[in-house]
């Protein structure tokens, strides 16, 4: 618990505590005097009532409970109409997580990482060669800017785990992914071009 918290939740339970020792008349003349005269009232109902008459009322509840959830609803007999959701594609997926960007370190890993993978098919089709995922980003005629090497090698190498979160009332700290997008898919544009 930090000293900011601890500060607010002892200045609560001093304001409780005060408000509690003066206001306690007004809270006994309000809720505890009407609630101890109503139970009262309930008690001597319960009293006046012969017990066989509070059991029949009992067992006819019960019976009437019984009866309701075995004689069951009527069902529809026509097929029932679901609504979907339309799946979407990646690109608007895509989309979605570069909105979502502001909200979050995850988001923004997610769009690099997307990004960096298309960079390296783009690089294996270049080269004309079979590769995996764990390729560098490093080929002849790829003279990526320092940020957008930065931004690629790091969404391929690490993930969102590896960074801090954002605390409560600062900054959000520093990473690779906060390049802006439009940067990174204009270079992977552009080598889309050279070929």
């Amino acid at each position: 618990m930090k000293a900011m918290q601890r500060w607010v939740l002892g200045i609560t339970l001093l304001v409780s505590a005060a408000m509690a020792y003066f206001l306690q008349d007004a809270f006994l003349a309000v809720l505890i005097v009407p609630l101890s005269y109503i139970w009262y009232l309930l008690t001597l109902l319960y009293l006046s009532v012969a017990q066989t008459v509070v059991w029949f009322l009992l067992v006819g509840i019960v019976a009437l409970i019984a009866f309701g959830s075995l004689y069951g609803k009527t069902r529809p007999t026509g097929l029932i109409d679901i609504k979907t959701v339309p799946e979407h594609g990646p690109i608007e997926k895509l989309a979605k997580h570069i909105a979502s960007g502001k909200e979050g370190i995850y988001y923004k890993w997610l769009v690099a990482n997307r990004l960096g993978k298309l960079a390296q098919s783009i690089l294996l089709q270049r080269s004309g060669r079979q590769g995996s995922s764990g390729d560098p980003l490093e080929s002849a005629g790829w003279d990526a800017p320092a940020e957008v090497k930065s931004y690629l090698i790091s969404s391929l190498q690490s993930t969102f785990a590896d960074f801090p979160r954002r605390k409560w009332f600062s900054p959000p700290p520093q990473t690779p992914f906060d390049l802006d997008v439009e940067e990174v898919v204009a270079y992977l544009e552009s080598k889309l071009e050279d070929r």
